[in-house]
C-alpha cells in the first residue's frame, strides 16, 4: 500500500489559507490592499464581531470584468505580475494572486465589482472554495468584498481566535498602518454599526497620526528626512517621552506596504541612545522608499518583513535621519549676558572653594540679564528652577550634570584624550576573578577615560589617576561600584562595555542629589548643558528636564478665560 499520496485541491488551499490568512486582521489586510493597488481613492470597511462575523470592504478603484473575477478566485491569479523579471521590481502591495482564494476557501464569500467599460457590475458568491453563483448585478464602479463567517470551513482554527475585542485591535491596527502608509487614500471605518474613523483622501502623516493616536503624540513628534538617489526617508519619531514599555507603536512603511524589521527597529533605537530609560522603546512611524530592484519582498508569508540588498546603507541612513532629527530638534537653550563670561562648572567650584578660604568675602555677583535660560533658584538641594522664553523650567541637578560629564567622558573616548586626574598617592586594588577579566579586555577603554591603571601582580592592580570630576570622591569606592556597573550591563548585554563606562563614571561624577549649589554654579551648570547634546535627558534615559510653558501655567492658575 503506498504512504506517500497527492493531497486534494482543497486541502491545498486549506492549509496554503492557514499560511496566508491568520485571523481577521490577515483577510482585511489582503482585501485592503488589493483596493489600494486598485487605485482606489476611497475605501471603506465594516466589522462585526471583530471580523469573525463578517468584513466588508468597498473601494472606487478600476474594478474588474466578469471574466477577471471569475478567475480572481483562482489560486496563483494575478494581474501584478507575469514573468520572473516583474518578481524582482514589485511595486505593488499584492502580487501572488492568493488572496481571495486563501479567503473563499474557509468562508462565505461575496465579490461585486464593475469597471468602467462594463455597463452593469459583475457578481460572485463563493462558499468554502465553491463557486455558488456568477451573475451580473447592479453594481458602481469599484469593487465590494463580504467575507462572512470567517473559519467556518475550518472550526479547528477558529477555536484559536482570541476574543472578539482582541480581534478587533488587530483589525484596527492593521487598517490604522495602511492608512498611515498611503495617506493619498480616504479610509472609514465601522465597528458593529459604530463610526470609528472617517479619514479624508489626501491628508498629511501626522494629520493621520493626530487622528489615530490623539493630539498628545502628533504634537510631540519630531520630522525626519534624508534623500539619496535611491533612497528616501521621512517620517517621524517621537520625543524621548513618547517611549512605550513594547514595540507595539514602531511603524515602517517600505514602498507604501506596512511591514516589521528588527533592522530598522535597532537603527532608530540607536538614534535614541542614552535618551532612553532600560526596557523602553521609541515611538516612530518612517517610510522608506527605495528603488524595488534593492528589496526583496517575497520573503514571508504574509508579507511582513523584506529583505534589503544593501542592509548596512539602510541601516545608516535611518539611524542617520532619527539621530538628526532628534540633535536638530532638542536643541539646548543658548546661555547669553551681554555683559560678563559665565564660566564653566568646574571655574565656578574653584571659585567658591577660593572664597571659602577667605571668610568675610562675599561671592561676586553675576548680572544675569539676557540670559534666555535662566536660574532663579534651588529646591531642596535637588533641583533648580528657572525661566526661559517658554516658560517655567524645573531641572534634576544630577540628572543633567550627569549627561554633560557623559558627552565629555565620551568625546575623551572617541578622540583617545583622557581626561584624568592623578593622584596624590597610587591606590592599591585586590580585585575578583571577574573584574580582573573585565579590565584585561578592556583595559584601553578605562585608559582612554582617564582611569590610569596598570597590572601590580596577581589579581591585585595600581590606580595612579581616575577621570577628572573623580578625584574628589572616593577613588577605591568609585572604582568598584564603576567596575560592578560595567559587569553587570556587559552580562546583561544592556550597553557596550564602553558606554557603561562612560555613564557609569559620569555618574559617579556627577553633582549629587542634596548638594548645596550657588547661584554661580547653577548658572555654570546651565551653560554646560547648554553647550551638551541631548542634554534633555540623563545617560539612563531618565528626563533632566521638565518645561511648564506660559500657557500651561495660566490654565493651571485658571487665568486662561479671565
Amino acid at each position: 500500500m503506498n504512504r506517500i499520496h497527492l493531497l486534494s485541491d482543497e486541502l491545498i488551499s486549506q492549509i496554503a489559507a492557514g499560511e496566508v490568512i491568520e485571523r481577521p486582521a490577515s483577510a482585511l489586510k489582503e482585501l485592503v490592499e488589493n483596493s489600494v493597488d486598485a487605485g482606489a481613492t476611497r475605501i471603506a470597511v465594516e466589522l462585526e464581531e471583530g471580523g469573525l462575523q463578517k468584513i466588508r470592504v468597498v473601494d472606487d478603484g478600476v474594478g474588474m470584468s466578469a471574466e477577471d473575477a471569475r478567475v480572481a478566485f483562482m489560486r496563483h491569479a494575478t494581474s501584478k505580475i507575469g514573468s520572473l523579471e516583474d518578481l524582482f521590481s514589485i511595486r505593488s502591495l499584492g502580487f501572488r494572486g492568493e488572496a481571495l482564494a486563501s479567503i473563499a476557501s474557509i468562508a462565505r464569500v461575496s465579490l461585486k465589482t464593475r469597471n468602467e467599460e462594463s455597463r452593469v457590475g459583475f457578481c460572485v458568491e463563493m462558499d468554502a472554495g465553491k463557486e455558488l453563483s456568477a451573475e451580473e448585478c447592479a453594481c458602481s464602479i469599484g469593487t465590494e468584498i463580504t467575507v462572512l463567517s470567517l473559519f467556518h470551513a475550518t472550526p479547528a482554527r477558529k477555536k484559536y481566535m482570541k476574543t472578539v475585542g482582541t480581534e478587533y485591535g488587530h483589525c484596527f491596527d492593521t487598517l490604522s498602518q495602511i492608512a498611515m502608509a498611503h495617506s493619498e487614500v480616504g479610509f472609514r471605518l465601522m465597528k458593529d454599526g459604530e463610526l470609528i474613523f472617517d479619514l479624508p483622501s489626501g491628508q498629511d502623516l501626522k494629520e493621520r497620526i493626530h487622528v489615530l493616536y490623539g493630539g498628545t503624540i502628533a504634537e510631540a513628534l519630531l520630522g525626519v528626512r534624508y534623500q539619496q538617489s535611491n533612497l528616501i526617508i521621512s517620517g517621524f519619531v517621537g520625543k524621548p517621552e513618547l517611549s512605550r514599555a513594547s514595540r507595539k507603536y514602531q511603524f515602517l512603511f517600505v514602498n507604501g506596504r506596512a511591514i516589521e524589521s528588527r533592522l530598522v527597529g535597532r537603527a532608530v533605537e540607536e538614534a535614541f541612545h542614552s535618551l532612553l530609560m532600560t526596557d523602553k522603546y521609541p515611538w516612530f512611524a518612517v517610510n522608506i522608499e527605495i528603488d524595488p530592484a534593492f528589496v526583496d519582498v517575497n520573503v514571508h508569508p504574509r508579507k511582513l518583513e523584506v529583505k534589503f540588498v544593501n542592509t548596512q546603507e539602510v541601516y545608516r541612513a535611518v539611524f542617520g535621519a532619527a539621530q538628526h532629527a532628534l540633535q536638530s530638534t532638542m536643541i539646548a537653550p543658548v546661555l547669553r549676558s551681554e555683559f560678563v563670561e559665565v564660566p564653566s562648572l568646574e571655574m565656578a567650584f574653584a571659585e567658591r572653594a577660593t572664597q571659602d578660604r577667605r571668610p568675610g568675602v562675599i561671592e561676586r555677583p553675576l548680572e544675569t540679564r539676557g540670559l534666555l535660560f535662566r536660574p532663579l533658584a534651588q529646591v531642596a538641594n535637588c533641583y533648580i528652577v528657572a525661566e526661559s522664553e517658554e516658560g517655567l523650567v524645573l531641572i534634576d541637578q544630577h540628572a543633567a550634570h550627569e549627561r554633560v560629564r557623559y558627552a565629555r567622558l565620551m568625546k575623551a573616548l572617541e578622540e583617545k584624550t583622557p581626561l584624568l586626574q592623578p593622584l596624590l598617592t597610587p591606590l592599591q586594588l585586590d580585585l575578583g576573578v571577574e573584574s580582573v577579566q573585565l579590565l584585561s579586555q578592556h583595559l584601553d577603554e578605562f585608559l582612554a577615560l582617564g582611569f590610569e591603571i596598570e597590572a601590580f601582580g596577581g589579581s591585585t592592580y595600581l590606580v595612579r589617576a581616575v577621570p577628572d570630576g573623580l578625584q574628589k570622591r572616593d577613588p577605591e569606592r568609585v572604582l568598584r561600584e564603576v567596575l560592578a556597573d560595567v559587569e553587570r550591563d556587559a552580562r546583561q548585554k544592556v550597553l557596550p562595555v564602553r558606554e557603561a563606562l562612560a555613564t557609569s563614571a559620569a555618574c559617579r561624577g556627577a553633582i549629587k542629589f542634596g548638594d548645596a549649589l550657588t547661584m554661580l554654579e547653577m548658572e555654570a551648570l546651565l551653560r554646560d548643558m547648554a553647550e551638551t547634546p541631548n542634554y534633555t535627558h540623563c545617560p539612563h534615559g531618565r528626563p533632566a528636564i521638565i518645561t511648564w510653558s506660559y500657557g500651561k501655567l495660566e490654565e493651571l492658575f485658571k487665568r486662561k478665560n479671565f
